[in-house]
């Protein structure tokens, strides 16, 4: 059987530490690929979403932080683009209230702990790739005090990642 992370072209791999989980572990604004568990209740969850014709680097990057501003009480670290496994790619990095493996729920305003949680500062690094099938996110959660491990984490699973061609789609129609 073919992982779905495959079937998208990927092929991610966590530096030690890191355990797979069940995909669907965490909550992602498309269809979780794959999942893992990190040191210091670190989360990274792979999902992909729709395709959008316009979608490039760029746009990513600027849709991307376009969302998570209106997180309440969240700070914008990073908004860029940068080439990963010779692809091009967005970045971008926040830090707001959470539970370390990912943030808080906030529709009526405000961060809320889920049941026996704690709120506390959580630093998310999201990697974006433009795919004619759709983009492919990689999401990293950690808690803001282990943020130098994430990143170092973050750094070692993009330089071991390997993305295979992108199958385009037929624009032909009839």
């Amino acid at each position: 059987m073919i992982e779905p992370i495959e079937k998208a072209g990927f092929q991610v791999k966590p530096p030690d530490g890191w355990k797979a989980v069940e995909r669907s572990r965490w909550l992602a604004p498309g269809t979780p690929l794959a999942a893992w568990a990190g040191p210091d209740n670190s989360s990274l969850v792979v999902y992909q979403t729709l395709p959008a014709p316009s979608d490039t680097a760029e746009v990513l990057a600027e849709a991307m932080a376009n969302r998570l501003m209106n997180l309440p009480e969240l700070t914008l670290t990073a908004k860029r683009t940068e080439t990963i496994a010779g692809q091009a790619a967005s970045r971008v990095e926040a830090v707001a209230p959470g539970s370390g493996a990912a943030f808080a729920p906030s529709g009526i305003g405000k961060p809320v702990a889920a049941s026996g949680e704690t709120l506390i500062p959580t630093h998310r690094v999201v990697v974006g790739f433009p795919r004619s099938d759709g983009p492919v996110f990689l999401a990293w959660h950690a808690p803001e005090s282990s943020s130098a491990r994430l990143l170092q984490d973050v750094e070692a699973t993009l330089k071991g990642l390997a993305i295979g061609p992108d199958r385009r789609r037929s624009s032909q129609g009839y």
